[in-house]
């Protein structure tokens, strides 16, 4: 087994790993791999979806997305664990989740009480071109930061806490309302529900400081006023994901890619009219940012 960087800021190609087969050590060698460049692709996976499920389980307790967010079923009933990312219809109806347009930066599950951990995604079906991903470090993002910036998020006006965001939870990254926030009619930032979250945050196993960002849309920093909060976000999302800390993965049929959201953001290119694209996803129970 070997592991080849396959971006300057992150990422990481797995090569001689299968991952329904492997040894405590090889598993152990790619968690490491993980936490060192936050984005772990292993190429040319033949898996079931079971044995998927069962090698994500290795990494952490199984959690996808809650309820509130989903407009449909989109579970396989072999690995109930496993939601679909699709653009694909059967008898007219989606088979899965957020079609082919554009998915602006995100970090999944921002907008709960315990974010996801790692998120995993398996190519089972890809159009000839469109539909990457792409991958921002938030460690770097933190560095890219001004130091009177950086200075304000650790210790505003002076005081011992740091600066929190609201990562709003009624809204998707496109604006649009989750299924289950179909009564919300504000677009007021302040008054979106969302948890509360630290905007510079600890990741639990490196101990490095990560800029937590979630999704633009929505977002409100508490105590600040309005036009003070708009201002300061938008200079942190200008440095977030700068061409030179961003690694972009084109899918092949069998990629199974890993992330770690804790330290990462990551956006998706739209495919609309290319072809079918077909991904299965699992996730990982985080815990609550600090």
């Amino acid at each position: 087994m070997a592991v080849l960087p396959t971006g300057a800021a992150l990422g990481a190609d797995i090569v001689g790993f299968d991952p329904a087969d492997f040894t405590p050590g090889d598993f152990a060698a790619v968690r490491q791999a993980l936490l060192d460049h936050l984005v772990i692709r292993i190429r040319g996976t033949d898996i079931t979806d079971a044995d998927f499920e069962r090698f994500g389980a290795r990494f952490g307790t199984l959690k996808p997305s809650p309820d509130f967010t989903r407009s449909r079923p989109v579970y396989l009933r072999d690995a109930p664990s496993v939601t679909i990312i699709s653009n694909v219809t059967e008898d007219g109806k989606p088979i899965g989740e957020h079609g082919d347009g554009e998915l602006n930066w995100h970090t999944d599950l921002a907008f709960t009480d315990e974010p996801s951990a790692l998120t995993m995604l398996l190519a089972r079906e890809v159009p000839p071109t469109g539909g990457n991903t792409s991958f921002a470090n938030m460690y770097a993002a933190v560095e890219a930061l001004r130091p009177e910036t950086r200075d304000y998020l650790e210790h505003p006006g002076g005081r011992k806490a740091g600066l929190t965001c609201k990562h709003q939870a009624s809204h998707n990254a496109q604006g649009g309302a989750r299924p289950g926030f179909k009564d919300i009619d504000t677009d007021d930032v302040r008054e979106m529900p969302g948890p509360i979250h630290p905007m510079l945050r600890t990741h639990p196993e490196t101990g490095r400081k990560a800029l937590f960002l979630g999704r633009r849309f929505g977002g409100y920093i508490p105590g600040l006023r309005l036009a003070q909060s708009e201002a300061l976000l938008d200079e942190l999302w200008s440095v977030a994901a700068l061409p030179q800390n961003v690694w972009t993965q084109e899918w092949r049929v069998g990629d199974l890619i890993i992330w770690d959201n804790r330290c990462t953001m990551h956006r998706r290119d739209a495919f609309t009219g290319l072809g079918l694209r077909r991904m299965h996803r699992l996730t990982t129970l985080g815990e609550r940012p600090s």
